[in-house]
């Protein structure tokens, strides 16, 4: 297994899908997800202002637009337009009786219609790498070219489904949310090339991006730093130094790290014993892994497997 496909399983996570926004100009709102969230424009045009960002983004039919930071942003139809808070978009919906389907919004002047499928992220809380290195605003355009060609087909099917309204539309398009972000982050990768930050950077950094390859590979081994600079053929100081750089934290911290998110997938998993799974995550003693996981997790392993 790659280490981006092992980070990706590990982030325990699930997809709200908040419903379909049917848009007709003039219209705009402001919100803060405070946890990721994303649009699907199925339908038509707007503007995307995410806060810190420098200019807003033109979004376009086919397009999707992840928010993985949860930044408060603001959607329109035109940069010209005033945006109300979405509490009060709601709240006037709900008065006029514009929201006249369960999961579908109405709202606007009555001008060109634009329609969005918007959702957010639910993360477990657990920092994951491949997260913190993501930038503000992931834009996959609908129309480009083969690097994202098969997002257009579950694009489609989101759109299918939330027009349809039949039973189990939202559990369905929650489904295809969840695939909608790896496909994000792919695409991503695919964009930006050398530009990527952080661990994205790391991952493709020869000396480090092998180091990790190593730990993912096997998180039960006795790695030290002196081992794993010897592997990928650095000094151990200059090793040290250049995965603080990249991964902003030191190797063993990153070690321990993964070893504790691995085991949170095991314990959730619910077939092997604490024992075993403290083995396979480089422990000698069950003891002494419940002690570093409660350390790191803030439960002992059998609490969290409870919970």
């Amino acid at each position: 297994m790659d280490v981006l496909t092992d980070v990706l399983e590990a982030i325990h996570f699930k997809s709200v899908v908040h419903g379909r926004l049917e848009l007709t100009a003039p219209w705009g709102f402001q919100l803060d997800f405070g946890q990721p969230g994303f649009y699907v424009v199925t339908r038509g045009s707007c503007w995307l202002a995410v806060d810190g960002e420098d200019a807003p983004i033109q979004l376009a039919g086919g397009d999707f637009v992840l928010l993985p930071k949860g930044q408060a942003h603001i959607v329109l139809d035109s940069p010209q337009t005033k945006a109300v808070p979405i509490s009060e978009l709601l709240g006037s919906a709900a008065e006029t009786g514009d929201c006249k389907t369960c999961g579908v919004l109405h709202h606007g002047g009555g001008g060109s219609l634009t329609v969005l499928v918007g959702g957010c992220f639910q993360f477990d809380g657990a920092r994951n790498p491949l997260l913190d290195s993501l930038p503000p605003v992931i834009h996959v355009k609908g129309d480009r070219d083969s690097t994202v060609r098969w997002f257009e087909t579950t694009l489609q099917f989101v759109a299918c489904e939330m027009a349809a309204e039949r039973p189990g539309s939202q559990t369905v398009v929650s489904r295809l949310a969840d695939i909608l972000f790896v496909q994000a982050v792919r695409a991503y990768l695919a964009q930006s090339g050398t530009e990527a930050k952080g661990w994205l950077q790391a991952l493709e950094d020869p000396h480090i991006g092998a180091a990790l390859s190593l730990i993912h590979e096997k998180p039960e081994e006795a790695w030290t730093v002196e081992t794993l600079a010897a592997r990928v053929a650095m000094s151990r100081s200059a090793f040290a130094a250049r995965f603080m750089q990249l991964v902003e934290e030191p190797p063993l911290t990153y070690l321990t790290r993964w070893r504790m998110d691995k085991a949170r997938r095991l314990l959730r998993a619910g077939s092997a014993s604490v024992g075993e799974i403290a083995a396979r995550v480089g422990y000698d003693a069950e003891a002494a892994f419940s002690k570093a996981f409660k350390r790191w997790v803030g439960v002992p392993p059998g609490a969290y497997r409870r919970a």
